[in-house]
């Protein structure tokens, strides 16, 4: 009755069922890792945007199956005398942190810039393609994709 080698076999099977689960492991917890980051990444650029100054700015995030992810959209209110050019520096400023954002992938970005009080809004932005913002603030930090 020799079973040396049936140990020796199953020693082996179960060795690399044990590998193959702690490898498994290893990808949920990166996972949960770049999940994490994103997250950061996605709080902070929102934070960037509300907080800059001369305005009453909102920002939303928003990711789906239909519509895709990391769809950003802002709505920027600056005083009821601020002029056409300060509306497109606020409309720039918004476009340059997004694009200068850790967030990745960029979905479709969609901005509003108008006056306290005047419900049209003069300023309205809209990218699907982000070609132009790649051209217009040259590439995204740490070669993120645009």
């Amino acid at each position: 009755m020799r079973r040396p080698p049936v140990l020796a076999v199953t020693g082996l099977v179960l060795a690399a069922m044990s590998i193959g689960l702690l490898t498994g492991c290893d990808t949920g917890s990166t996972h949960r890792a770049e999940a994490a980051g994103q997250q950061k990444a996605q709080d902070t650029m929102i934070h960037q945007i509300e907080a800059l100054p001369g305005a009453k700015v909102t920002a939303t995030l928003e990711s789906s199956l239909d519509g895709g992810q990391n769809n950003i959209d802002v709505d920027a209110l600056l005083p009821a005398t601020a002029t056409t050019a300060q509306l497109n520096v606020m409309a720039d400023t918004i476009e340059r942190t997004i694009w200068l954002s850790q967030v990745d992938p960029l979905g479709r970005i969609g901005l509003t810039v108008g006056r306290q009080g005047v419900t049209r809004r003069v300023v309205q932005r809209l990218y699907q393609d982000r070609q132009p913002l790649g051209v217009k603030y040259g590439p995204r930090p740490d070669g993120l994709a645009g």
